[in-house]
């Protein structure tokens, strides 16, 4: 860690001692829906933790499907929209510098969500394929170069607060314990991720929004070696990108050990390899980039000492060579802390507390083009997250929460990242609905 963080960093000990007594919400062995991530069925069987990304939050068993029952995949899909309070008003009517559910005191439509897949056998070998198509304000997060834009253009989308992209487009070949996937996928590092019914709360944490990759185009083999190890790996064209002249191929890899009851359980997943040097290629590229080595780690533990309680540890870094104005390496580095409860089949209740030091101001503030906060804007940046989800239907979700910002800057900044530069915290309420078909 850089000294200019290093005194408010020691003072997350205590806050992160607070969060830990707070409730948050775990579902029962058999309440899983399969994630983007994952080798295996539509709906979990065994009792599994929340190890990767869009996996294992919102409860399966749906009521009905619009477009018939899976069986061995099908189509189904999502309708997220929802409202984010602004307690203080910012004139631009966003919430600081966040790029998903940005904006303030209005509401949004942020996912229509439709996929179409065919899963792999339950035995023998066999092959499988998925697209995911997504329309909505959270658009700009699963597009990628090459695809949906190209350097200077959004070639598929001309407005800036509503889109389509195509996040995920893949086959792949194999069995359920050993298969090869080729294509776009979502990434395996880092713990929430771009789908709605992924994600326990509506307002995302400052690690999936700033610190790494959302999606990868490329080949990924997955192996689940026995019952208690999985371990996928493979070659990517760097971050979110079809085609770059900056990208060189990437190490895509992830190992993930469990107990025999799954529950304990702990995963290290790392992308590494050339990437450009400037950080917001999508919108606003900065002439001259140069490529150089971007690597990115995430370190998840989780255990669940009950049927009903369910606690994470996200501990993440991720550095740019060549990442700064005068040379020299950037650094982004941060920790993740959420404890889940089960109060009953329809209401579960949750914590986050979450530490992101953005070091050098590489990271935090690249989003829509209009948002006044953006970056440099170096220092530490908290935020603590409590609320529940109410699930009345297997096929509805709705998830309101209180979240408060607040952060540390070096001294001497005059920028200040919430309330369009005026102010070092901001206090949020929002809810959003979630309608699965």
């Amino acid at each position: 860690m850089r000294p200019a963080g290093l005194m408010v960093a020691r003072g997350i000990h205590a806050a992160v001692a607070v969060v830990a007594m707070t409730a948050h919400v775990c579902a029962q062995e058999s309440d899983f829906v399969a994630g983007p991530g994952q080798v295996g069925n539509f709906e979990r069987s065994d009792p599994v933790l929340v190890d990767e990304v869009a996996e294992g939050l919102i409860p399966s068993g749906q009521d009905w499907f619009l477009f018939g029952e899976p069986d061995r995949g099908g189509v189904y899909g999502w309708l997220d929209g929802g409202f984010v309070g602004n307690f203080g008003n910012p004139a631009s009517k966003f919430n600081g510098p966040y790029n998903a559910v940005d904006r303030a005191n209005e509401p949004m439509a942020n996912q229509v969500y439709l996929i179409g897949e065919r899963l792999l056998p339950e035995d023998g070998v066999g092959i499988g394929a998925r697209t995911d198509v997504l329309y909505g304000e959270d658009f700009p997060l699963a597009m990628s170069q090459g695809w949906e834009v190209n350097p200077g253009t959004r070639d598929w989308n001309s407005g800036e607060f509503y889109g389509i992209a195509i996040p995920q487009l893949y086959a792949e070949v194999g069995s359920r314990d050993l298969n090869i996937k080729l294509g776009h996928f979502y990434s395996l590092v880092g713990y929430e991720g771009v789908p709605a019914v992924g994600n326990f709360f509506y307002m995302k944490s400052y690690s999936y929004q700033f610190a790494g990759p959302f999606t990868h185009w490329g080949g990924l083999i997955n192996w689940r070696a026995t019952d208690n190890l999985e371990v996928n790996g493979g070659l990517v064209n760097g971050w979110n990108g079809l085609a770059s002249p900056y990208s060189d191929a990437n190490f895509l890899g992830r190992v993930r050990l469990k107990n025999d009851d799954n529950s304990r359980a702990a995963q290290f997943a790392i992308i590494t390899g050339d990437e450009a040097n400037d950080f917001s290629p999508l919108f606003q590229p900065q002439p001259p980039l140069i490529s150089a080595n971007r690597t990115r780690y995430s370190l998840i533990l989780e255990a669940r000492p009950s049927d009903s309680v369910e606690y994470v540890f996200h501990q993440w870094l991720g550095t740019q060579a060549d990442g700064l104005a005068g040379g020299g390496t950037a650094l982004w580095t941060g920790i993740d802390q959420y404890l889940y409860w089960k109060v009953s089949e329809t209401w579960r209740w949750g914590a986050r507390f979450e530490w992101f030091q953005d070091t050098d101001g590489t990271r935090v503030g690249l989003n829509r083009p209009s948002n006044p906060n953006h970056v440099p804007l170096p220092g530490n940046y908290y935020s603590l997250t409590i609320g529940p989800n109410w699930v009345p239907t297997g096929n509805f979700l709705m998830r309101p929460a209180i979240r408060w910002d607040f952060f540390g800057g070096p001294d001497g900044q005059p920028r200040r990242p919430f309330n369009d530069g005026a102010s070092d915290d901001q206090l949020l309420l929002g809810f959003d609905m979630i309608q699965k078909y």
